[in-house]
């Protein structure tokens, strides 16, 4: 998948994505959570949905509370740093391992273990 935990990355499509030109040189947010069996991903902050929680003893009142919630994979791209925008994600082998990086600055995104 070309989404790992930690990553910065943009909203593509979907409620959240940048509506103006400024907003899409920033980064979305980061990714939390990436569930590779569904090919989803929780972005921080975003996706947001209203859990409804079921009295109980610890929370006598019950209430609502905000949480994000997953996202296709297919709905963020990685946020390039160097050219401020979203940008697809290239492979390459080096030293026998599958390093992610950007083609447009030749920068790989993933550290040489």
């Amino acid at each position: 998948m070309h989404i790992k935990v930690g990553d910065i990355v943009q909203i593509i499509k979907g409620k959240d994505r940048p509506q103006t030109v400024e907003d899409r040189k920033k980064p979305s947010g980061k990714v939390l959570k990436v569930n590779r069996e569904e090919r989803r991903v929780i972005v921080e902050g975003k996706n947001l949905v209203w859990k409804h929680l079921r009295k109980s003893e610890q929370r006598p009142q019950g209430g609502r509370v905000q949480r994000e919630a997953l996202m296709p994979a297919a709905n963020v791209m990685l946020f390039n740093e160097q050219s401020k925008k979203a940008e697809r994600v290239h492979f390459k082998a080096v030293d026998g391992k599958k390093l992610r990086y950007f083609k447009s600055t030749n920068t790989l995104i993933d550290k040489k273990a």
